[in-house]
């Protein structure tokens, strides 16, 4: 169950204040600003919005997937369970990946068989 303020009590996944910045030959530019929020289990999020709103950035940051030449997370945390991601090495990041959580990419025909369900 979440509280509304971006923590959530025996929350399965946490994004707590996380900012996300584009490296640009100019410097770095903001592009993710303190976004938070808990999903409890059995809770399903949508992030929804216009396109360039960082709905993809977010959740490749969730999974450590980001181009490390044109993304950083600049700050934040993003929690599996207890577990900090972005503190992980990426051996262990490789675990996590597929065995704990996973990303269905932009074109889920791709991913999806809509024959099949989906469920543990």
């Amino acid at each position: 169950m979440t509280d509304g303020s971006g923590r959530g009590r025996d929350a399965v996944l946490t994004v707590e204040n996380l900012s996300v910045d584009a490296l640009t030959p100019e410097g770095a530019r903001r592009v993710i600003d303190g976004i938070s929020f808990a999903l409890a289990p059995g809770e399903t999020l949508c992030l929804a919005g216009e396109s360039g709103s960082g709905k993809s950035v977010t959740a490749l940051s969730i999974m450590r997937l980001l181009p490390r030449a044109s993304l950083r997370i600049a700050s934040g945390d993003i929690r599996l369970e207890r577990q900090s991601l972005p503190r992980l090495p990426e051996r262990a990041m490789r675990d996590v990946r597929g065995g704990e959580i996973a990303m269905i990419f932009q074109e889920p025909m791709t991913s999806l068989n809509p024959v099949h369900s989906i469920g543990a």
